[in-house]
């Protein structure tokens, strides 16, 4: 039914969840697989130069931190995996990895943490499915109930 599945990685708890449901479903049907860590690097404040170049370095190490732990869980249930690191705006690039790798299912992980800001402008997992040309499958990692529930 899957042939391509994409999973957005960052290694919270919402994307240990949507990584475990696409290693299940790679699994039962035999799918391709791609794990993409998003690398949002741009500072919060009036940045210099050097400042830019440090939190690019900074979030490309921790991508591929969590894009390595993504492999190896992967790896020890016996799935050939790709991983990718993309840089920009999160929703936005998932989306866009999910229609390149024409992905039949994009699965994303939700950990309900966005509150008050989460309400006003949604959460990635959210933004990311309205513009998603697939089929999203929203994995929650269980701790407590969803907002808006």
């Amino acid at each position: 039914m899957f042939q391509r599945i994409v999973v957005g990685y960052d290694d919270s708890r919402g994307a240990r969840a949507a990584l475990t449901m696409a290693l299940d479903l790679a699994t039962v049907h035999h799918s391709a697989l791609t794990v993409v860590a998003v690398e949002e690097y741009l500072p919060h404040y009036g940045p210099v130069v050097g400042e830019i170049e440090g939190e690019r370095s900074i979030g490309e190490q921790t991508c591929r931190r969590w894009l390595g732990a993504a492999t190896e869980s992967a790896q020890q249930r016996g799935i050939a995996v790709q991983a990718e690191i993309r840089a920009g705006q999160a929703a936005k690039e998932l989306a866009t990895a999910a229609a390149e790798h024409r992905a039949d299912l994009l699965v994303l992980g939700r950990s309900g943490h966005s509150g008050i800001w989460g309400r006003f402008m949604g959460s990635t997992a959210e933004k990311a499915a309205r513009h998603a040309g697939c089929s999203v499958l929203v994995a929650y990692d269980g701790d407590g109930p969803p907002e808006g529930r």
